[in-house]
C-alpha cells in the first residue's frame, strides 16, 4: 500500500484548521488507496471525503470532511504523488542521448509518462502503458494524450524505437480512440527510416478528419502527403514575402478555408 508523505500545509486552509500538519501521511482516500494525483484530486470532488492520516508515531486518524471549492490545503513530497515513469526504449534518433555531458542531471531523464503528457503536454511512445493505465486514462478523461507515432508499421516502430513491445501501440489507440479520448501525434522524420513509402502509409486519408476542397491543400478528401508539401511549399513564399497571409486564409470562395491543417496555420501565424 502506498502512503503519501505531506510535505506542507497551507495555514488558514481547511486542513490547517482539521490540525494536519507537514511529516503526516495520507494513507488512503474513502478506503481506498491512493495511486497518484489523479486519484487524489478526482476523490476530492466528491461531497463528502473520508480521509485516512497516519501520524509521524504511526497513529491513525480518520477525518470526513466536505470539500468546498477551495484547495484543502496540502501539498506532497512529489508533485505527481507517485514516480515519475521513464522510457524503456532506445530510439535510433533519441534527444537526449545526443546531448552533451556535464549538463544538470534532470535534463538527461527520459520521461515517457502519459499522466505527464496530459498535465504538461510531454509526447510519450506508450511503450511502457499497462492496460490499467489505458483504463485510467479513459475514467478519469486525461486527454489529449500526445503520442510519438513515428511510423504505423508495427515491424519499423519496433526497430526504430528499439523495443520489441513497440509494435502494439495501435492496439493501445483504438482503445482510446473507442472511448473518444482526444490523441495528438508527432513524428520524428529520420531519413532512410520512416521518409519515402513509409511516410506515405504514415499519413493517410483515414487518418485524418474529412474537409471541403482547398486551395491551399489541393484536397477534396482530407490532408494528404501532397496537400503537406504544397503547403509547405506556400508557407516558404509567405516567409519570403510573396504573397499575403489575407490571400491564404481564405478559399476561392473568399470564405474562410475549411481545412483544419490551414486554419491551425493561419491562427498560429497571425500578426
Amino acid at each position: 500500500m502506498a502512503v503519501h508523505r505531506i510535505d506542507r500545509v497551507e495555514e488558514g486552509s481547511y486542513a490547517w484548521e482539521l490540525g494536519i500538519e507537514p511529516g503526516m501521511y495520507l494513507v488512503s482516500v474513502n478506503g481506498k488507496d491512493v495511486e497518484d494525483v489523479f486519484d487524489y484530486r478526482f476523490a476530492m470532488t466528491r461531497p463528502e471525503v473520508t480521509l485516512l492520516i497516519r501520524e509521524e508515531n504511526g497513529d491513525e486518524t480518520e477525518l470526513t470532511i466536505e470539500p468546498d471549492e477551495e484547495d484543502f490545503g496540502i501539498s506532497f513530497e512529489s508533485g505527481l504523488m507517485d514516480d515519475y515513469r521513464s522510457c524503456c526504449n532506445k530510439c535510433i534518433f533519441c534527444f537526449i542521448d545526443q546531448l552533451p555531458k556535464g549538463m544538470r542531471k534532470t535534463l538527461y531523464f527520459k520521461d515517457d509518462d502519459s499522466r505527464l503528457s496530459f498535465l504538461q503536454g510531454n509526447y510519450v511512445t506508450l511503450t511502457n502503458m499497462s492496460d490499467h493505465d489505458i483504463d485510467r486514462i479513459i475514467e478519469y478523461r486525461m486527454e489529449p494524450i500526445n503520442i510519438s507515432v513515428q511510423t504505423t508499421n508495427p515491424e519499423l516502430r519496433v526497430k526504430m524505437l528499439r523495443n520489441r513491445f513497440a509494435g502494439s501501440v495501435f492496439e493501445k489507440m483504438k482503445r482510446l480512440k473507442e472511448a473518444h479520448i482526444a490523441m495528438n501525434g508527432q513524428i520524428v522524420l529520420c531519413k532512410g527510416w520512416n521518409d519515402g513509402e513509409e511516410l506515405d502509409r504514415r499519413i493517410s486519408p483515414r487518418i485524418f478528419r474529412k474537409c471541403s476542397p482547398c486551395r491551399l491543400c489541393q484536397s477534396d478528401s482530407a490532408v494528404t502527403v501532397k496537400g503537406l508539401r504544397n503547403l509547405s511549399r506556400l508557407r516558404l513564399k509567405m516567409l519570403r514575402g510573396s504573397l499575403t497571409r489575407s490571400k491564404h486564409g481564405r478559399n476561392g470562395s473568399g470564405s474562410s478555408c475549411p481545412c483544419p491543417m490551414c486554419r491551425t496555420y493561419m491562427r498560429r501565424n497571425r500578426t
